[in-house]
């Protein structure tokens, strides 16, 4: 959970203050233990001053590998070469103002005040008249309470610790321990801190001076540790998960379980290298959503969290008896899943069980909501890796609850390419992230990955990789199309013949749709015979017809219901009916409709008669090749599953 604001948009070298023309000269041992830079107040204002303590590790000489966590085996401080090059990260000291203390009303009746508005001057820091003289506040006023401080500590490696030690702005706030007279007065007047949020690696953490640099701040503080191997396994959107919980139940291998709802045992950390409880140091467990309150001075320093913890058991065993006709419906399904009316295509009865899976990260338009992600398809390789059909945000996020934390290091770094159809930002805000996220576990071996889309996402890709490292290779979507109006480049068909070599391709092609301008649909067919096509954004076009024509699997949007004719036309979206025609008129074998307007909470309205060969997809939702005769079959039960669920969400704007 550590971060760097560089990663934001914002330049910490911007917040460093500025280095003098002849610095003094310094032994080289000081060269090797960089202080932390403190600059000005970054935001100042009436209720809360955020000041940065910046960590620049470095030395002359140093060749350590930028962006990696340096570790040491043996706990000891990184030397220079391990410092060299490391990001700078950013810590923060948040001073919330002070409050004027608790008025004493007896008090100022005691002096002469009369009750009323000069009662409320007097609150406000106003002297008033009173019998005989004016009173001042302080006179009717308790003394004002400690103004609270919390501090953000981002120590992201070995070789940034140094630089935090040396700090000098902890010293308002550190303990001193010592027997002389004048240290002893020094410690007694130091400003306490509530709380410290430690963002840092729990290799660091666990680093002896690192824990001593806690201890100074005293018992009076907490600490909280927040790290991914602190809080190994958290749910952190608790409806849908309780949500893909259910469906679970009507298709285990379709609906799979949140790889986070239960500890990975591959990335936690044993009980013996947690923080240990100490004399010196008062822990505070960190959880996702706990709340640590600051104000008012009532609550000060007590704690909330909303934190979830789902059973499995006990939310499957509440659906089964309390909503008994979804189970009956999926009884039924099984049941014509067993006895097909239809041919089902050579390609799926002599598929492998890992011939290609189908995952939908996210299945909804415009913005994330709260049961749907916005718009993400990994396209499953098994073996030989995989690849991307658009990346919005929160793509790595819906990776890891699907296929969980270890794995998903595995996914990203066996990515062939991403696709991404259009340049609005539901379909590509999560790219920069996969693509640091795939720097940062590759290392310095980490070759540029191939990113097909509009030419006009260069530019933000560009920008984006200024601030934090992500190699990629753009090429332009029109370099894909049948027939482009110009020659791709060498590098380009260099690239188009890797990925197809890879992930075994006949074809990857790309088709120009009804939507935006550079708006492309995808077309993708494997070398034993199965075709896959994506739609994208787009209205109702025969050229995705034609593209689509004896597809094995059309994945068509259908952001609105049928009555939303004008909103359909006027965005260039889909209608529910005009997806499933399209899929009808080209002869696919199955329709996953998804895209779907985020004013549908859970699952949109389709008509009866479309069941037949349409499925409608859900965040999370993983389809096996093998498995697509069924995928029909699953329908009603959903729509019983999600019929309690009121039409919220209602007015949320569509791309």
């Amino acid at each position: 959970m550590s971060f760097y604001m560089r990663m934001k948009g914002v330049n910490l070298h911007e917040l460093q203050p500025a280095a003098p023309s002849e610095p003094d000269a310094v032994n080289e041992s000081t060269q090797l233990i960089p202080e932390a830079a403190v600059s000005s107040a970054i935001i100042q204002n009436e209720a809360v001053s955020i000041t940065p303590v910046i960590l620049q590790p470095g030395s002359e000489g140093a060749e350590s590998q930028p962006n990696k966590r340096q570790k040491t085996d043996d706990g000891s401080l990184p030397t220079g070469q391990e410092q060299d090059k490391a990001p700078l990260a950013a810590c923060y000291i948040c001073c919330l103002t002070s409050t004027p203390g608790k008025f004493l009303p007896q008090k100022a009746k005691e002096l002469g005040v009369k009750p009323g508005p000069l009662f409320g001057q007097l609150k406000a820091g106003t002297a008033v008249m009173g019998k005989d003289r004016m009173v001042q506040p302080e006179e009717v006023l308790e003394a004002a309470p400690a103004a609270p401080v919390v501090i953000i500590a981002d120590c992201p490696s070995p070789a940034h610790l140094p630089a935090l030690l040396s700090s000098s702005a902890w010293e308002p706030f550190l303990h001193h321990a010592s027997s002389s007279e004048a240290a002893a007065s020094k410690s007694s007047t130091h400003q306490k801190v509530n709380c410290i949020v430690h963002l840092a690696p729990q290799q660091v953490v666990q680093m002896p001076q690192y824990q001593q640099w806690m201890a100074g701040f005293g018992t009076s503080t907490k600490q909280v540790v927040l790290n991914c191997e602190a809080v190994p396994s958290a749910v952190t959107l608790p409806s849908p998960a309780t949500l893909q919980i259910k469906l679970n139940c009507i298709d285990p291998k379709a609906f799979p379980l949140p790889q986070t709802l239960g500890p990975d045992s591959s990335t936690a950390v044993p009980t013996e290298v947690q923080l240990q409880q100490s004399d010196s140091i008062s822990k505070l467990q960190g959880s996702n959503l706990l709340r640590y309150n600051l104000r008012p001075a009532s609550r000060v320093d007590t704690v909330e969290t909303a934190e979830q913890s789902l059973s499995i058991p006990t939310i499957q065993g509440q659906l089964r008896t309390e909503m008994p006709e979804v189970m009956e419906a999926v009884e039924r399904g099984q049941a014509e899943a067993c006895s097909p009316s239809e041919e089902i295509p050579d390609v799926i009865t002599q598929a492998g069980a890992e011939e290609l899976e189908v995952v939908f990260l996210g299945t909804g338009a415009a913005m994330p909501s709260k049961y749907r992600n916005v718009t993400s398809i990994y396209i499953n390789r098994f073996l030989r890796g995989g690849m991307l059909l658009d990346c919005g945000e929160g793509t790595l996020g819906q990776l890891t609850r699907r296929f969980g934390r270890a794995k998903v290091k595995d996914i990203v770094c066996s990515l062939a390419c991403v696709w991404v159809s259009h340049i609005h930002a539901d379909h590509h805000a999560g790219l920069p992230r996969i693509l640091a996220a795939r720097a940062e576990w590759l290392g310095p071996d980490c070759s540029a990955l191939p990113v097909f889309g509009p030419w006009c996402l260069e530019r933000i890709l560009h920008t984006t990789a200024a601030m934090q490292p992500m190699p990629h290779l753009f090429f332009n979507q029109a370099g894909l199309l049948a027939e482009p109006q110009h020659e791709p480049s060498q590098e380009m068909q260099a690239a188009v013949s890797q990925v197809k070599a890879q992930l075994g391709l006949k074809t990857l092609q790309s088709l120009l749709v009804v939507h935006c301008a550079h708006a492309y649909a995808a077309i993708l067919e494997g070398e034993s015979g199965w075709k896959v096509v994506f739609s994208g954004d787009t209205r109702p076009c025969e050229q995705m017809v034609h593209a689509a024509k004896d597809a094995t699997l059309l994945i068509h949007e259908a952001t609105f219901e049928d009555e939303l004719v004008e909103d359909a036309l006027a965005k260039r979206h889909s209608l529910t009916y005009e997806a499933v025609q399209i899929g009808a008129q080209s002869g696919a074998y199955r329709t996953i409709l998804t895209h779907f307007s985020q004013r549908y909470p859970k699952i949109p309205k389709i008509e009866k008669s479309f069941l037949t060969t349409t499925c409608i997809a859900f965040d999370l939702m993983s389809i096996n090749l093998k498995d697509l005769p069924q995928l029909p079959s699953h329908v009603p039960a959903a729509t019983l599953l999600c019929k309690d669920v009121s039409e919220e969400g209602d007015n949320i704007p569509e791309a």
